[in-house]
């Protein structure tokens, strides 16, 4: 039975308890303890994750997979909040358990609690759950500040962007300041790199969008006396497909290296929060509008979302609630979940469930 105030109670707490990426000890405490007072599923730990399990005997439907992910943000002032409503996903599915109980759905269904979505990392590591359930489909949602208050939104193909931070290191030699000549600086190759970077995105190599977006450089240091010897470039590389994500990050990593060879600098570079496109199935985009009244987006959302691994794996599809045209943008300060979207977000799963 769905007590829609408890399931408001729950996403409270889980809000005054935010713990982020890797860190959600309590969070996954919370979370199993209340699906355990409340409900009948089978509840299988993980270790970095979890999943519920409604089993029946004979079903003829195919098996369906939920998915809800648990991790906060760590602000400026370094306290971990839940800035992206990853709190209220969670307590959706929760308030989807608890309405669930007593019923028979024809098929077999998996809740899945995921950790370190914002990090890119969670999905990875809960693609375990193919390897241990029979898994036919897979569906997954987000809140979506700036679009009309419960209104549902998808997308054939790509719904939310690759996207991928690099970080590149040069390396060149020192020297006094007045004898710029006999050192190595890296500042002509930094700056060659980024105005390259941005006349490539520019061009038709693509088959959708694609952008480079500096995120920071780190050069030399405030000392007047000496020439810069060192450099690092934080770039953010996003595209509406991964293939297309990976075609960027080789140009960027070629221009790198080639910029390198020419001034004599030692190169190396990381990537890091790595997240693939998500790309959702035809067929399932199709039953969510029509079992949901889903309104088709013409674009992707440009932000990424680790969801994408689990359509590489199985059949799905991602979809969004609006949760206001002047509601508090992810990623905000001032943001927080909705609670109104609760009761319409679990009614949508179940809609789900039953087609």
């Amino acid at each position: 039975m769905l007590d829609i105030q408890q399931i408001k109670d729950l996403r409270h707490e889980l809000f005054d308890h935010a713990e982020i990426s890797s860190k959600e000890f309590q969070t996954k405490k919370i979370l199993m303890d209340f699906l355990r007072q409340h409900t009948s599923l089978q509840l299988v730990d993980c270790g970095d994750f979890f999943y519920a399990k409604h089993i029946e005997e004979h079903p003829s439907k195919p098996s369906i997979a939920l998915r809800a992910d648990y991790d906060a943000l760590l602000t400026p002032s370094g306290k971990a909040k839940h800035l992206c409503g990853h709190d209220g996903h969670s307590a959706t599915l929760c308030g989807l358990a608890c309405l669930m109980e007593g019923n028979t759905y024809d098929r077999n269904i998996f809740l899945l609690f995921q950790p370190e979505e914002e990090t890119g990392c969670g999905a990875k590591k809960c693609l375990k759950l193919f390897e241990l359930e029979d898994v036919d489909e897979i569906y997954g949602l987000h809140n979506l500040p700036g679009k009309e208050f419960g209104h549902v939104y998808t997308r054939y193909n790509t719904f939310a962007c690759a996207s991928e931070g690099v970080i590149l290191k040069f390396q060149g030699l020192p020297t006094h300041a007045a004898y710029p000549e006999l050192g190595i600086n890296p500042s002509h190759a930094v700056a060659t790199l980024l105005l390259e970077v941005e006349e490539y995105v520019k061009k038709d190599f693509f088959d959708g969008m694609v952008l480079s977006t500096v995120i920071g450089v780190s050069l030399g240091e405030k000392a007047f006396g000496a020439s810069a010897e060192k450099a690092e470039v934080y770039l953010t590389l996003r595209a509406e497909r991964s293939v297309d994500l990976k075609k960027l990050e080789t140009h960027v990593l070629e221009i790198s290296k080639s910029l390198s060879t020419k001034e004599k600098l030692d190169f190396s570079y990381e990537l890091v929060d790595e997240f693939p496109s998500v790309e959702n199935h035809r067929e399932c985009v199709d039953d969510l509008v029509r079992i949901l009244n889903a309104e088709v987006l013409d674009v992707p959302m440009r932000w990424s979302e680790d969801y994408g691994h689990y359509l590489n794996h199985c059949k799905g599809a991602f979809f969004g609630i609006g949760a206001g045209v002047d509601y508090s943008g992810l990623h905000t300060l001032h943001y927080e979940y909705n609670d109104d979207l609760l009761e319409l977000s679990i009614e949508a799963f179940h809609r789900i469930l039953k087609k």
